[in-house]
């Protein structure tokens, strides 16, 4: 609606004076603004949705991840994993850090060497512990040639697909699945309980 001050300050219509500049204009504006605010709604309605489906994935899969790490843990013969030392990340193709092409640059174990040789007053009561090696971890990584393997680590890694919701193809983000990935490590719980 077009105004324009008239006689004693009043605003004044002048659509009324150009009839090819009425109602018609004014519902072709509402129109456009409701498909707009349609096409609004339904994103961020999408975007809700697919955001719950891919966290309810996630949920499940940490559920299952979880069980069966916990059940390997606890069995006699578990399968053990080797846990790497990661070292720094390199940022990947688009040379930028903390994104998804980043990946980890592992190396030899040091940090756990570290901690296992300062964690005796002096290197000679190694010795006074050597009739316990069997039962402190902390002693068999001071004397093996790969630390991280004494942890006594079980892995269990798993990942599920999501198909992405048309809406959100369309409006948010045009790809067709995600990928929901979850890694669990327990330590070995065998003789525990």
């Amino acid at each position: 609606m077009a105004a324009v001050a008239g006689e004693g300050g009043r605003a004044v219509d002048t659509n009324r004076h150009h009839p090819s500049l009425g109602p018609a204009r004014r519902n072709g504006q509402a129109f456009v603004e409701l498909i707009l605010g349609i096409i609004v709604i339904v994103m961020i309605l999408a975007g809700g949705i697919q955001y719950l489906a891919v966290a309810n994935a996630h949920r499940g899969l940490t559920t299952t991840v979880r069980g069966e790490a916990g059940a390997r843990a606890l069995s006699d013969l578990p399968e053990l994993s080797t846990p790497s030392y990661i070292r720094t990340w390199d940022a990947g193709r688009d040379g930028i850090r903390h994104t998804d092409d980043d990946t980890p640059e592992t190396t030899l174990p040091w940090t756990l060497y570290t901690i296992a040789d300062h964690s005796v007053r002096d290197v000679a009561d190694w010795d006074r512990l050597d009739p316990l090696a069997r039962a402190s971890p902390m002693l068999r990584m001071h004397e093996s040639l790969l630390p991280t393997a004494e942890l006594d680590l079980i892995s269990v890694e798993r990942s599920d697909t999501v198909v992405v919701d048309p809406a959100v193809r369309t409006f948010i983000y045009d790809v067709p699945i995600v990928t929901v990935e979850h890694t669990v490590w327990l330590p070995l719980l065998g003789g525990l309980y």
